[in-house]
């Protein structure tokens, strides 16, 4: 169990099963039995991208329509934000990001962009730009392809990509050692300070300006997953709930305590988690699709659909809320639907594993 899904390991017998059409419950068993398996390490914000492996290419459009192509970049360190552009973190990492971007200009190769999905609205972001005045390129997400390669998992998020096209590192959300933190990654990278020198500077940097409500936060989120990872739910529990009292925007905490109550049957307790996201981020699919879960553990079977439809309609990588669509419409006795549902979310699956 955990907040992000990989890509499963799904061999041919699958795809001789299902083209064969058995029975939707057996395509869900198959899919379920890929996701369990291939679930990754707890704690990136990116589902489909794994530390020293190469990051997906891409070639994207900026606000002034002149193309960016990330395999174009090799030999440079690029530093990405996504971002969203009604959020207040996101504002900040945009502004964070300029001071970046002008700071490393000095040092040697480097690409700064930012990314946003909002493609319908380009005027209020090129108004954004001009309020916040800033000089690196924004690239539009506009059919939200990029966000689904990623597997993006909360917002505002930065990705560090070496020279040679490799994802090595991540920062989720925005905090006042931010800036600090994509400098130095990015001047480890160039060979201008070590990686001995930038974990003190970040240590420095972490005592100046992280309260201490807000480290002992960080901590117990950290406890939390490790023993989450180890299959020790219930003694998980409690640091994700210390977490939330000192650090209650910690998205990431409150999704993996509704995980545990979800599957621990309190689902009262579950929603009630799912629920606290929107606090933070009101389009947060995750949550959404929590919810869902636990609607369809009570049987509430119009009221999960509703909420995985519009999980769906929203979500650039829509693969674990139509799998958990199918498993709706098979408890509705609906098997052609569930068939159809387990289908798509498996061939999503399988497009990403290049199958």
């Amino acid at each position: 169990m955990g907040t992000e899904r990989g890509v499963p390991g799904i061999d041919r017998t699958v795809l001789e099963m299902t083209a064969n059409r058995i029975t939707a419950s057996a395509v869900a068993v198959a899919f379920a039995m890929g996701l369990f398996f291939a679930t990754p390490v707890i704690g990136s914000a990116f589902r489909n991208l794994s530390k020293g492996a190469p990051a997906p290419d891409f070639t994207i459009k900026d606000l002034e329509g002149m193309d960016h192509t990330l395999s174009a970049e090799k030999g440079k360190v690029v530093i990405i934000g996504f971002v969203k552009t009604d959020q207040d973190r996101s504002i900040k990492v945009l502004n964070a990001l300029e001071e970046v971007s002008g700071t490393l200009e000095h040092d040697g190769a480097v690409t700064v962009w930012a990314v946003s999905e909002k493609a319908d609205d380009t005027a209020a972001i090129q108004g954004l730009v001009e309020k916040l005045s800033l000089e690196y390129p924004i690239l539009i997400d506009k059919d939200q392809k990029l966000y689904g390669d990623y597997g993006l998992f909360t917002f505002p998020v930065t990705a560090v990509i070496d020279q040679e096209g490799n994802f090595v590192f991540e920062y989720s959300s925005y905090s006042g050692d931010y800036t600090e933190t994509i400098i130095n990654e990015a001047r480890m990278l160039l060979g201008l300070i070590s990686k001995e020198e930038m974990e003190k500077a970040s240590e420095k940097h972490e005592i100046v300006e992280k309260s201490k409500e807000e480290k002992e936060a960080d901590r117990s989120l950290q406890m939390g997953k490790i023993l989450l990872q180890r299959g020790f739910g219930t003694k998980a529990l409690p640091k994700f709930e210390k977490a939330l009292e000192l650090n209650p925007s910690l998205v990431e905490a409150s999704l993996l305590s509704g995980e545990i109550y979800l599957e621990d049957e309190q689902f009262d307790k579950a929603k009630e988690q799912f629920e606290k996201v929107f606090e933070v981020d009101a389009n947060s699919n995750d949550a959404r699709i929590g919810i869902a879960s636990v609607y369809i553990a009570e049987g509430k079977l119009d009221e999960a659909q509703d909420q995985l439809q519009k999980a769906i309609a929203l979500n650039p990588d829509p693969t674990l809320a139509l799998y958990r669509l199918g498993q709706v419409y098979e408890k509705k006795d609906n098997e052609k639907k569930a068939m159809e549902t387990y289908r798509s979310a498996l061939e999503r699956v399988l497009k990403r594993s290049g199958k």
